[in-house]
């Protein structure tokens, strides 16, 4: 599962390709600043497999190449860190 944290302060669209997957959606989401949920913030991605994310932040396009199932991606208006995690843990 990619999380894809929004700390921009303004929407930003996100599309994860899903071209090594067998699922997934891949059309562009917008992503809000601000509280964040399962729902909103992940996509169902492979942590053996390898993706490409395509952000629009304002009028800046970046694309992250090599986003793995567990990989976290944060957003800042300047900025996009991509981190790689071994293991998620979900609250209930």
């Amino acid at each position: 599962m990619v999380w894809v944290s929004n700390q921009a302060g303004i929407t930003v669209d996100v599309a994860i390709s899903a071209d090594n997957n067998t699922g997934g959606a891949t059309q562009s989401f917008p992503i809000v600043p601000g509280l964040e949920s399962f729902a909103d913030n992940h996509w169902s991605r492979d942590v053996d497999t390898f993706e490409t994310a395509v952000i629009q932040v304002g009028d800046g396009t970046i694309t992250v190449s090599g986003v793995s199932g567990n990989d976290f991606i944060l957003i800042y208006t300047d900025t996009v860190i991509k981190f790689k995690t071994d293991e998620q843990v979900f609250i209930e």
